[in-house]
Formats: structure tokens, sequence, C-alpha cells
């Protein structure tokens, strides 16, 4: 008797731990979102940004993708993309203790993911050392070059974006030339590492 009461406890644990990686995923891996979930969180997180005086960021990957070609999030996108300077990284720390975010468990001192509410997408911070005018990213591995001076890019409701400079030279460095067009693919492989 006391096995099949074990062997029952056992069976139910490992469900509910089942579950709840599955809950994980869904919020953070990788899951398509709507293009409005996507803007409203853009929007949520760059007022964030800027009001908490973090300057020295840009929208990139799909979200500048997007943002460029066609004025929104890109529709089935996962996430939204920042790339940020490694010395802004203690006021983004901050910033998401002081609003109460959640930290995914990908938080690396090159790389955090956070997610502001169950309502909104996951943000991906991709942290980068500042070498004069270039971003260095080192997560994917990509040198942003020459995004200085930023965009300061008036958006849905008066939010502001920064996008880097030269962002249609970045955009077919990473996308290929035809990257106007929209496709279902993250670009030619393998991916430039300097745009």
């Amino acid at each position: 008797m006391n096995k099949i009461l074990f062997i029952i406890l056992f069976i139910i644990l490992c469900i509910i731990f089942l579950a709840s990686k599955i809950i994980i995923t869904e919020k953070f891996a990788g899951n398509k979102q709507s293009s409005e979930k996507l803007n409203n969180t853009l929007k949520q997180i760059a007022n964030d940004l800027n009001e908490s005086n973090i300057n020295n960021w840009f929208v990139g990957y799909g979200t500048l993708l997007g943002i460029v070609r066609n004025n929104s999030c890109i529709e089935g996108d996962d996430d939204i993309d920042i790339i940020i300077d490694k010395n802004e990284s203690n006021k983004l720390h901050d910033l998401i203790k002081k609003k109460n975010y959640n930290y995914d468990n990908h938080n690396k001192t090159n790389f955090t993911r956070i997610l502001l509410s169950d309502d909104l997408a996951p943000v991906d911070f991709y942290i980068a050392t500042k070498e004069k005018n270039n971003f260095n990213e080192t997560w994917e591995k990509v040198i942003w070059t020459n995004v200085f001076p930023l965009t300061k890019k008036k958006w849905e409701k008066n939010c502001i974006l920064n996008i880097p400079n030269n962002y249609e030279t970045k955009l077919e460095g990473r996308y290929g030339k035809t990257w106007k067009e929209p496709k279902n693919w993250k670009g030619p492989k393998p991916a430039k590492k300097v745009i």
C-alpha cells in the first residue's frame, strides 16, 4: 500500500513539474505573438527606458526590421529586441526591480530576458560593450557599427524609439538585400557579424 501511494505521489509531482515547465516555456521561449501585443510591449519598455534616463539603447534585429519596414512589430515575432550599452545595465536592472518585472532564467552578463506582464510579450536585452561609435554585442556576436547618432523616432502615441544610425545598411547586412520584402525566415545563414 505504501509503495502505491509513493508511486501516485511521484507521478503527481512529475506532472506538476512538467506543467510548470510548459508555463515557463509559453511565457518566455519563442512563442509567436501578435503585432498588437508586441507593439504594446515596445511602447511600454521604450517609455520605461526613456523615463529612467537610460539613453544608450536602440531597437535591433526583428524589432528594428518591423519598425523600419512596417512601422510596426512583425506579426508572429516572439519578442522585442533591444541592444543596450553595458554601462547602462545597472540602471536597467534597477528599472526591472522598480517595475517588478520578471526575469527569465536566461539572465546573464551579456543577455537579459524579462516579462513585463502576462499580457505583454518578452523583451530581450542584448548587453553590448560600447567601443567608440560601435556596439559589440556578444550574445549573438554581432558588432553594430557607427550606431551614433541615434535617430529618435516618434512612434505610436508619442513613444520615442531609438534607431541606430545607417539602419538600412544594418538591415541589409543582417537580412540580405531583399530585407524590405516580408519573409518567414531570420535572414541568410551565416548571418553577418559586422553590420
